[in-house]
């Protein structure tokens, strides 16, 4: 998106809600394109309507990037069904063979496997404690992807170099 394309959204979005002084000035709208030039023009113009028609408010950059990821992704696994699939594996897999289980799951999934633990799961001997247990840590799990989805990809960049520094001067200290 370009920022001629971004500045027919912006316009859309003031009239779509004109009460509200939503690009109060050029660095307004700079850093509004900046925060949402990755993403594609027709997701977020369909975002941007999406928004229109349902809310009263104006959006914020991340209500817009969120209707996009939910538009483009048609939304996340939810913890049934990622409890489905961890079923599923258990049943062709076994606790014999976890790296076969873990990759015929989604990643948020394995993730939530990998921090409870293959065996603990396929070893429980109550179903409904580690189902509880799955549920919560899937969701922790779910929250953590979506949000990191829906960064930009230059400030995830960032954040990922940074945290690389951070982890180098923890071995040297």
């Amino acid at each position: 998106m370009n920022t001629s394309e971004f500045s027919v959204l912006a316009a859309a979005i003031k009239t779509y809600y004109p009460r509200f002084s939503i690009f109060p000035n050029q660095e307004a709208m700079e850093l509004w394109y900046d925060a949402l030039k990755d993403l594609p023009l027709d997701a977020l113009s369909a975002a941007v309507k999406k928004w229109a028609v349902t809310e009263k408010w104006p959006p914020t950059i991340a209500d817009l990037r969120d209707k996009c990821m939910e538009i483009t992704t048609g939304g996340g696994l939810d913890w049934g069904q990622g409890w489905q699939e961890v079923q599923k594996a258990i049943r062709l897999y076994g606790y014999m063979q976890p790296q076969k289980a873990l990759e015929s799951m989604s990643p948020v999934t394995q993730d939530a496997v990998r921090r409870i633990g293959w065996q603990a799961i396929c070893e429980s001997e109550n179903p409904e404690t580690i189902r509880a247990q799955f549920r919560q840590v899937f969701e922790y799990c779910e929250k953590n992807a979506s949000e990191t989805q829906r960064l930009p990809p230059e400030l995830k960049a960032n954040i990922q170099q940074i945290q690389a520094l951070s982890e180098k001067l923890k071995l040297i200290s």
